[in-house]
C-alpha cells in the first residue's frame, strides 16, 4: 500500500483529487492512498478481500470517506461511483487485427487539419504542435473519428490510446479502424499500448478485443472536487 502525504496535497489547493486509487494488474491488487485515510482503506481490504471490485464494496468505500474529503473543502465525485476501469494492453503486433484498418483511415499530418473540417472534439493542430501521433477517418472533406495517444505512462514505456467518433458517424467501425491503425504503428515503434475504458462501456470493450487487446486488469479511483 502506497501512501502519500495528504497535507502537501491540500496545501497545494488543487482542483481535484484522488485520495484512493485501487489497481489490479495481472492478478495483483495494489493501493495508493491519502496518509489520512489509513483506517478506511485498511478497513476496506479487511472487508472485502478478494471481493474489491463488487458494487457492495465500491458503494461501500466511497461512502466511508465522504467525511474525509468534505473536511478538507472537496465534494466526491458520485456519479457511477461503483463503476471501475478495465485495462487493456498491446505488445505484439502480430496480435493486432489490421484488416479493421479501412481506406479512409490515415494518419493526421498538417494538411488535413488546415484543409478538412473537423467534427471532432480534438485539436487537430495542438496534437500536431506536440508532436502527438493520431490517425483519423476523412469523410466527405471531414475528420469524422480520431485515436490518439492520451499520455505516456509515467516511467514506462507505455503509450494509451485514446478514441472518439462524433455522433453522427458512430456504429460504421471508424473507432476500430483508428485504434487497429495507431496501434500498430506505436507497437512498430517499440512501445507498449494501453487501452482503458470503464467496464459498463460495452462498444468500447468490443472494440478493444476486436483489435487484439489483451485485458490485463482493472483499477477504480475515488475522486473529490473542490467545493
Amino acid at each position: 500500500m502506497r501512501v502519500e502525504n495528504d497535507k502537501k496535497i491540500f496545501a497545494a489547493g488543487y482542483p481535484a483529487i484522488v485520495p484512493f486509487l485501487m489497481e489490479e494488474y495481472r492478478g495483483e491488487v495494489s493501493f495508493e492512498i491519502y496518509s489520512g485515510i489509513r483506517k478506511e482503506a485498511r478497513l476496506f481490504e479487511k472487508n472485502f478481500q478478494g471481493r474489491y471490485f463488487t458494487e457492495k464494496a465500491l458503494a461501500s468505500l466511497s461512502a466511508s470517506l465522504d467525511d474525509y474529503i468534505e473536511a478538507h473543502g472537496y465534494a466526491r465525485d458520485k456519479k457511477g461511483a461503483t463503476r471501475y476501469y478495465y485495462s487493456y494492453e498491446a505488445k505484439d503486433r502480430e496480435a493486432i487485427d489490421t484488416s479493421l484498418i479501412q481506406d479512409s483511415t490515415c494518419l493526421l499530418t498538417q494538411e488535413i487539419a488546415e484543409k478538412v473540417n473537423n467534427r471532432t472534439t480534438f485539436a487537430l493542430s495542438e496534437l500536431l504542435a506536440k508532436s502527438i501521433v493520431a490517425f483519423v477517418t476523412v469523410r466527405e472533406d471531414e475528420v469524422v473519428s480520431i485515436a490518439t495517444v492520451n499520455e505516456t505512462l509515467e516511467n514506462t514505456n507505455c503509450l494509451e490510446v485514446t478514441v472518439e467518433t462524433a455522433v453522427a458517424y458512430r456504429g460504421k467501425r471508424y473507432a476500430e479502424s483508428n485504434v487497429a491503425a495507431l496501434t500498430a504503428y506505436l507497437l512498430e515503434q517499440g512501445a507498449t499500448v494501453a487501452y482503458c475504458c470503464r467496464n459498463t462501456n460495452t462498444k468500447s470493450n468490443k472494440i478493444a478485443r476486436r483489435v487484439g487487446f489483451e485485458r490485463v486488469g482493472r483499477f477504480y479511483a475515488v475522486s473529490a472536487y473542490r467545493v
